[in-house]
């Protein structure tokens, strides 16, 4: 019931995110921002949301997952209501480091799913949930350029708002955490965590995660591979618009196949992961989307554009299997704070990442792309052998920290 109920939040919500995401990086040209200054809008948002990931993992081992989930799902809805007001590029970063860093109890939420999920079924549920964000992506942001080319991006901004606060109102009412495999009516307390409370404790579980060789090559390859898509993230809907001369509605149009292509892929991924692990089925559909990356900015057709655009939702939907991949190395040892060193890792390694190819774009609007596939076709591969090393049972956690970071293993 807990994980159908976070799906329907997720549905909501991804409605509200996708009415603007698209839209966003155009508008804030319009409003006068340079390419390199809408990076800086969402560094600004990947360092807040860095900020949040080790605070999130103790809040999530310390009090009730659901109220976490609850609040800061409310917390990060006034986000849309910062674009709406933004003149320039400092309000809009503001609204971003907002929505970014509300995903403090993000960690909470993954602990809760892991928690409710059944032996084996890890990456079809944490997939379901990323489908069900990706699902209510489908439409809104071809509807949100409908809107905005008729009425401006202020409604679409509202409408967000509102979307947001019903998502967040679900939380509300998420029942405690159901045992993975546990008879009916048995259930984990109140869906707190159970990690040490004292500080020494908690900084201890840190440490102990650092000194597991897989975990730590796990998010560094994973966190190389987020640097590059959000390089290039926020210059997808500019590409069309200044290189391809897209409009509002037609900008919205390809955010939605992009948005179709997020669910059907996260559902094959998630089986992927069931059958043959979580990180080989990340690491081969990373490579699908740097192969659709370059094609659709050196290949100029409408039916090309479309089906890339389609292709291009693929990494999202391999980022919810990812967290996926942290229990899969980890096994029973899986709390908060394993998810959120995962989410400091990818935020940090990220923060900059938007603003050096908003950089980028502004001298060469390919040069942004070649780097970033470049960049995350490299470290998929070594996220691939890692996968297989796992999957294999070769691997071994608890190495010296110092090991963590051979490529090799050896």
């Amino acid at each position: 019931m807990g994980v159908r109920l976070i799906a329907a939040g997720m549905l909501l919500w991804g409605f509200g995110y996708g009415l603007h995401t698209f839209l966003l990086p155009v508008h804030l040209r319009n409003i006068g921002c340079s390419p390199a200054q809408v990076g800086l809008v969402f560094s600004v948002g990947i360092a807040a949301m860095a900020l949040s990931a080790l605070p999130g993992g103790w809040i999530a081992d310390r009090y009730d997952r659901r109220k976490v989930m609850f609040l800061t799902w409310l917390a990060g809805a006034p986000s849309a209501l910062l674009y709406y007001f933004a003149r320039d590029y400092r309000l809009a970063a503001l609204g971003m480091a907002l929505y970014l860093g509300a995903q403090v109890g993000y960690p909470a939420l993954n602990a809760y799913i892991t928690e409710s999920v059944s032996q084996g079924a890890a990456g079809s549920t944490f997939g379901l949930v990323n489908a069900a964000f990706g699902a209510g992506m489908v439409v809104s942001p071809m509807l949100g350029g409908w809107i905005a080319e008729r009425w401006g991006a202020g409604p679409v901004f509202i409408t967000s708002f509102l979307l947001f606060l019903a998502a967040a109102g679900i939380m509300a009412f998420l029942p405690p955490a159901q045992k993975a495999g546990a008879a009916a009516g048995e259930v984990a307390g109140s869906g707190a965590g159970t990690g040490t409370r004292d500080g020494a404790g908690v900084a201890a579980g840190y440490v102990s995660l650092l000194r597991d060789a897989r975990y730590v090559r796990f998010i560094v390859f994973y966190s190389v591979c987020a640097f590059g898509y959000y390089m290039v993230q926020p210059l997808f809907s500019q590409f069309v618009a200044d290189v391809r001369g897209a409009g509002a509605a037609s900008v919205g149009l390809l955010g939605t196949l992009m948005s179709l292509g997020q669910v059907a892929i996260t559902a094959v991924v998630g089986k992927v992961a069931d059958r043959r692990g979580a990180i080989i089925a990340v690491a081969a559909n990373m490579v699908l989307y740097v192969a659709a990356m370059i094609v659709f900015v050196f290949v100029s057709s409408a039916a090309v554009e479309a089906v890339t655009m389609f292709m291009l939702g693929g990494f999202m939907a391999g980022q919810g299997v990812a967290y996926a991949g942290v229990g899969e190395v980890l096994g029973p040892r899986t709390d908060g704070k394993a998810f959120a060193l995962f989410m400091l890792a990818i935020a940090g390694v990220s923060a900059a990442s938007p603003y050096v190819g908003g950089s980028l774009y502004a001298a060469e609007p390919g040069a942004a792309f070649v780097a970033a596939a470049a960049l995350t076709l490299m470290f998929a591969g070594l996220l691939m052998r890692l996968g297989i090393t796992v999957r294999s049972g070769r691997g071994r956690g608890g190495e010296a920290g110092q090991e963590a970071f051979s490529v090799t293993g050896k």
